[in-house]
């Protein structure tokens, strides 16, 4: 049996974050010979994916299951942190028992500690006691932690079944907390029994006290009106691993480094990552580095921390509002989205009732405050779910801004310095990305994040070239070191040679050229060389947007999104407000036409006035034309205003959503009812085709419309089933899958057929390759963002018709996105930059 010795016990260091400590920890297995140093690398690796704080003063930091070939032998070593570290739930952790685990014989330490953790004065006695032996004691068995009553389940009666803990090392704690997880979804009461001792499913003590090894048998009973399900759910659960990695034929491996192209040749250091933001850059690189917050434990006045509470939370919600109302003017609605997104994190009544119980007990506003939104991030951060992980920095965010109106503001590094940087960082938060310069930001190149996430999103709208996903080694650049930032090809250079210099330097000349030819030529229409005309219009978001989409070469508007006249505001808008704006825009066109959209928000958006719940899939619930049905009276009432608006010129009314005849029959009518009303003559009425019974539909629908306009977007995520903006699916989910385009050749077909014409507004008809073949499958018109109309109509006038036709054909026999970009670029490689 695992034995620990007096000298795999270390008492009284410091240190001054976890980071740390699970290094002193590391180094302690180093020198007790049970590990290899880069173990060590894997113990951080682990933390960041799962924490390994277990309450009670207690972490347990591991590695990752790839990383067991660095374990020389089984074992632990205990370090003892008395003044506690920070492990990032605010709560300290004073004995940090670090183990290296060949097999399962550490279960049964584990298992000891578990009377630990339920005896917060055990805890409290060994995490600061200066006898080596009272550690040993406990670990080793001899003198037992004192009994803890919560964690000893109670047997009880009820349905049962037979289940065997996950491979290979049994119910610790990381599998535990995953059934924790799924039994707190029901009612009943559920225990779990292994041999004579039983265990209840919602304690992760009583769990960890049950010892079960990997492979062995275990009973599941539950008792309640759910029991059933329950049951079931367990039973899942258990398939699946409980967050156990897979055993297979092989050993898992960690992901390579993510491979340079094969076309990029550069001399210097290349880290490759994801491309998130077009552009070339060269520049000093430097650290991002946030400020330092200070706060007091506790304070005397419980009033006052109150009221500072509350100050704190009503002076960040107006910031969040008005940092939403800045960037919305300066990027859009749908990325300015994201600060909407955090009001909503704000406005989290079971955080603020937990501050304030804290500030009951004795706590300053600002370290009950941080205590409950680092708890809540770090609990975000360890779901599976990556898309509800992902939201942990979101929740940092916010949280720190209340923070630093309630601590001791310090700067941990000085500003960024006065000449332009190329910004490293872990990753960045929203609002951290959103007030940058891009006077100073020369690129932005982070470790972590995704080509879809909020950063890459905002970096791309205020043209800064970024990079992200390109690993922790970027870290590890010291502030003023050379690189060359290549936002096309998704690589940092660091140390670039003179030639690299060279070369980064004609790349940023042709494109400044390029662009510069295209603004010129804006105006021209798109014309392919063998004659075939595409015309290329703009997507919109407000009044003033109409202006620019002329000026930028636009031909009209193909998708003007009615939703910033209802968000951010506590009542609709009225009929006159809607007019006003519906009219400015009509005219501002000048004679082209212009496609207002109905209203399109769903549950996934906070509107006061629209009652609407929260959905568990907002995307798959009341949203676009469904809306409308559920408030008619905001369908008529806006219709009327563009019905009206439509005197003044060439209006094209879109219905959003459209799934099934039947919606688009009844959409129909009520428009027809409004316009005999207003004694208007009928305007060209359009749908939206962006999920998959649309298109199966198609020449059903088709006769009923004079066009349909492809939301590629929303068809892509509904076709291939995975969420755009999901932080791990996100690179999968590209719109030129060859599914993707299949469903908008039967979308041009059956349109063809009825004699309608069929555009696109989604991402896909502003993207070099997409456009191409969008119009090689007989797309008519393409609407994309205001600053790509004039490259767009400058690459269509660049190639043949026949040859878009031909490679769009053979596009739709390839096996995936990427085998469709490769086609294009070996079709279009002197296209204007097809790509």
């Amino acid at each position: 049996m695992l034995q620990v010795s007096e000298s795999q016990v270390r008492l009284g260091l410091s240190a001054p974050d976890k980071t740390e400590a699970i290094r002193i920890a590391g180094r302690a297995m180093v020198d007790s010979g049970l590990i290899d140093p880069g173990y060590i690398d894997s113990m951080l690796g682990r933390e960041a994916v799962s924490g390994t704080y277990l309450g009670s003063g207690i972490a347990i930091p591991h590695g990752l299951p790839d990383a067991r070939d660095l374990v020389r032998r089984t074992g632990v070593v205990v370090v003892q942190f008395p003044q506690g570290v920070d492990w990032g739930g605010g709560e300290p952790a004073r004995l940090v028992v670090g183990i290296a685990a060949k097999s399962d014989e550490h279960i049964a330490v584990l298992q000891r500690l578990t009377g630990v953790l339920g005896d917060p004065a055990e805890a409290e006695r060994l995490g600061t006691t200066s006898d080596p032996r009272a550690i040993i004691s406990v670990l080793n068995g001899e003198a037992p932690a004192s009994p803890v009553s919560e964690s000893v389940a109670v047997p009880i009666d009820g349905d049962t079944i037979a289940v065997t803990a996950p491979s290979p090392h049994g119910l610790h704690a990381r599998p535990a907390t995953a059934l924790v997880e799924v039994a707190k979804r029901f009612r009943a009461e559920i225990a779990v029994r292994h041999g004579g001792t039983t265990a209840n499913a919602k304690s992760l003590i009583s769990l960890l006290r049950l010892g079960a090894s990997g492979g062995q048998p275990l009973t599941v009973t539950a008792s309640g009106e759910d029991a059933a399900a329950a049951l079931q759910a367990i039973r899942a659960a258990f398939d699946a691993g409980l967050d156990e990695p897979v055993p297979t034929a092989a050993p898992a491996e960690e992901p390579a480094p993510r491979a340079v192209p094969a076309d990029l040749d550069y001399d210097g250091r290349v880290i490759a990552g994801i491309s998130a933001s077009p552009g070339v850059s060269t520049g000093p690189v430097w650290q991002f580095q946030r400020e330092e917050l200070t706060v007091a434990e506790t304070a005397p006045d419980p009033e006052a921390q109150h009221r500072r509470l509350d100050q704190a939370l009503a002076a960040a919600a107006a910031d969040l509002r008005n940092l939403h109302e800045a960037f919305w003017k300066k990027a859009g609605a749908a990325k300015a989205a994201i600060f909407k997104a955090h009001q909503e994190l704000l406005d989290d009544p079971e955080m603020v009732v937990e501050a304030h119980a804290l500030i009951d007990r004795g706590k300053s506003a600002g370290w009950a405050w941080r205590a409950v939104y680092e708890e809540r991030a770090g609990t975000l951060a360890q779901l599976a779910d990556p898309l509800l992980a992902g939201r942990a920095a979101d929740l940092s965010d916010v949280g720190r801004r209340v923070l630093r109106l309630l601590a001791v503001v310090t700067e941990s590094v000085a500003a960024l310095p006065d000449h332009p940087v190329i910004l490293l960082a872990e990753d960045l938060e929203p609002s951290d990305t959103a007030k940058l310069d891009p006077a100073k930001v020369l690129g932005l190149c982070t470790a972590g994040g995704g080509a879809t996430s909020h950063t890459a999103i905002i970096a791309r709208s205020l043209d800064i070239p970024a990079v992200v996903a390109a690993g922790p080694s970027v870290l590890d650049l010291e502030n003023g070191r050379a690189a060359i930032l290549d936002g096309d090809g998704g690589v940092l250079v660091a140390d670039p040679s003179a030639r690299d210099r060279g070369r980064a330097a004609e790349a940023r000349v042709k494109v400044g050229e390029r662009r510069e030819a295209e603004r010129l030529d804006r105006y021209k229409p798109a014309i392919t060389t063998d004659g075939k005309r595409v015309e290329v219009a703009a997507n919109i978001s407000d009044p003033a947007e109409a202006v620019q989409a002329v000026e930028a070469g636009g031909e009209g508007v193909g998708l003007m999104r009615t939703e910033f006249l209802f968000l951010q505001r506590d009542l609709p808008p009225d009929e006159e407000e809607q007019f006003a704006a519906y009219q400015t825009m009509v005219r501002a066109m000048n004679g082209l036409p212009i496609i207002l959209r109905t209203l399109d928000i769903g549950g996934d958006k906070n509107v006061p006035y629209l009652r609407m719940p929260a959905e568990g899939n907002p995307f798959l619930g009341v949203r676009g034309i469904r809306l409308c049905f559920e408030r008619e009276d905001l369908f008529r009432t806006q219709l009327r205003a563009m019905l009206r608006a439509s005197v003044e010129g060439p209006v094209r009314i879109m219905y959003p959503m459209i799934a099934v005849p039947a919606e688009l029959e009844r959409a129909k009518a009520i428009t027809e009812a409004v316009r005999r009303e207003l004694n208007v003559p009928p305007v060209e009425l359009g749908i939206m085709i962006e999920v998959p019974s649309a298109v199966m539909m198609a020449d059903r629908l088709a006769r009923e419309v004079s066009f349909f306009s492809i939301g590629t977007n929303d068809l892509t995520q509904y076709v291939l089933a995975m969420d755009r903006l999901h932080p791990v699916l996100a690179p999968q989910a590209d719109g030129l899958h060859p599914a993707v385009l299949r469903m908008v050749e039967r979308t041009v077909d059956a349109a063809r057929r009825a004699g309608i014409w069929v555009g696109a507004c989604g991402g896909v008809a502003g993207d070099p390759a997409g456009a191409v073949l969008l119009a090689g499958l007989g797309v008519a018109e393409l609407s994309v963002a205001i600053p790509a109309v004039a490259s767009v109509k400058a690459r269509l006038r660049a190639i043949a018709m026949a040859d878009a036709e031909r490679t769009a054909r053979e596009a739709l026999d390839c096996a995936d996105a990427a085998e469709v970009r490769a086609l294009v670029r070996q079709r279009f490689a002197d296209a204007g930059g097809v790509s």
